[in-house]
């Protein structure tokens, strides 16, 4: 009688297949990961640009809301300084203006500068004027300001627009 030898364990071609098919799966299961984790890190900037932008355009409106004389030089598309109808509120001769270079938007309260926010790609004022008080002189009111303002992500792939509205409380005569 011949005795066999039981052959345990595995052969080659089987330990072979198994680290391919682990392999497979790895890479596949590292796609899903990687896919994953970029979209949260896209949602949380976008999210948190949001954030920031909502901030600076509440204090842009609550600055230009209250504003009672435009201060000099003459108001530009990237700078605008006035004074406050409440100077214990809001003192001194204000500025908001953009700093190009930085890509900053910049709040300035008696020459001291500080950022509303940054990664600012564009930033505009614009402004609509009217007869508001009816004289019929000839001359206008300023009606409204906009703002208008763009911010790209760190990565460069992501840009979102930002606008506001804002109607000034007071009568404030158009520069000429």
């Amino acid at each position: 009688m011949r005795f066999l030898r039981c052959q345990r364990g595995f052969t080659l071609i089987e330990l072979v297949t198994t680290l391919i098919l682990v392999g497979m799966i790895g890479a596949f299961a590292s796609l899903f990961l990687y896919t994953g984790i970029r979209g949260f890190l896209t949602s949380r900037f976008s999210s948190e640009t949001a954030l920031q932008a909502q901030i600076a355009l509440d204090r842009i409106s609550t600055e230009l809301r209250h504003i009672q004389a435009l201060a000099s030089p003459v108001p530009t598309p990237t700078n605008i300084g006035y004074r406050s109808l409440d100077p214990v509120l809001l003192p001194g001769v204000r500025r908001i203006f953009y700093n190009s270079a930085n890509r900053e938007i910049l709040l300035s309260v008696d020459g001291t500068a500080n950022v509303l926010l940054d990664n600012v790609n564009s930033f505009a004022f614009s402004g609509a004027t009217r007869d508001l008080d009816n004289s019929g002189d000839g001359n206008n009111e300023i009606s409204e300001i906009r703002v208008t303002f763009t911010v790209r992500s760190a990565s460069g792939d992501n840009e979102t627009g930002f606008s506001a509205q804002i109607y000034p409380r007071s009568m404030l005569a158009a520069p000429p």
